[in-house]
């Protein structure tokens, strides 16, 4: 079977986009948005969130931020809100025209967002204070080649935020292998088994699968990071919600329970389910999600 090609990436993220945000990004206005971007910003906080735990806020005015993999931009937006001087890359071209439009709503002067490739960034060396990535790295063809890019555009001292997936977690072994990779036999018949079974959501039916999708061990991601100093990992990110089959009774409850956040609006496309606190104690020893910062070395 032939590898993907980056065009079928950018009809999985696009098809996703469709999905999940169109609907939100359609009517937007600005008091929307920076009302929207309020919430987020409070539902970072009580998740602990490396958008508001590795990103300091508080710090980023007049920063060159670069965050690669924007999705509809409500990352990129909430920093350009902070003062950062903000640039945004995406393969997909919907999602960079997305958070564009969030920066031309927001009146977001110096702040820009354009298609581009994570493994061949159209940018000099050294050029951003702060390179920040959500959930991306870990889908590009080449990730290791996208780390190497992350590295040269970041300036001397400069600061690399990442979110990548865990593998050394209960999401990895139990959600995912168990009952994916070995009970349905996925492990044995497909080198992409675990992208076909993640990522998807939103109103409409899935007819095209996620190309790449990477977990990593705490010694993966420090091999990712070689070059790189001051290296911080911590895990995050624990949903009952998951468990195949079970799990949509535990939404019921949870729903019920504790409620839902509208600071899911911008990034998800709906209110997010708001974890319990068991769940947030939980994602610290087997979370789904590695946050993650490093600094390129000074010369």
């Amino acid at each position: 079977m032939p590898a993907p090609a980056k065009s079928d990436i950018q009809a999985f993220w696009k098809s996703l986009y469709d999905s999940l945000y169109e609907d939100v990004d359609a009517g937007l206005t600005r008091a929307d948005l920076m009302a929207a971007l309020d919430d987020l910003e409070d539902m970072f906080r009580y998740r602990e969130h490396l958008a508001v735990v590795e990103m300091p806020l508080a710090e980023l005015a007049g920063k060159k931020v670069l965050e690669i993999g924007p999705g509809a931009g409500g990352h990129s937006a909430l920093f350009a809100k902070h003062g950062a001087r903000m640039t945004s890359v995406d393969l997909t071209n919907a999602r960079a025209r997305a958070t564009e439009a969030k920066f031309r709503l927001m009146g977001a002067e110096g702040c820009h967002a354009l298609q581009g490739d994570a493994e061949n960034l159209p940018f000099a060396d050294d050029s951003f204070d702060i390179v920040y990535s959500n959930g991306v790295l870990h889908h590009t063809a080449d990730t290791e080649k996208a780390f190497a890019e992350v590295y040269r555009v970041l300036k001397p001292g400069g600061k690399a935020v990442i979110l990548l997936y865990c593998k050394s977690s209960w999401h990895y072994w139990i959600n995912m292998v168990l009952p994916v990779g070995i009970l349905q036999g996925k492990l044995f018949k497909d080198r992409n088994w675990l992208g076909k079974a993640t990522e998807w959501g939103g109103k409409n039916r899935q007819t095209v699968a996620n190309p790449f999708t990477r977990c990593y061990t705490a010694d993966g991601i420090r091999r990712l990071f070689q070059g790189f100093e001051s290296l911080t990992m911590r895990k995050g990110e624990f949903y009952w919600y998951l468990v195949p089959k079970l799990g949509r009774l535990y939404r019921k409850y949870q729903i019920k329970r504790y409620g839902t956040h509208p600071g899911g609006v911008l990034v998800y496309g709906e209110p997010w389910p708001i974890q319990s606190p068991l769940e947030l104690a939980l994602g610290k020893i087997m979370g789904f999600a590695w946050h993650i910062s490093a600094r390129k070395p000074t010369r």
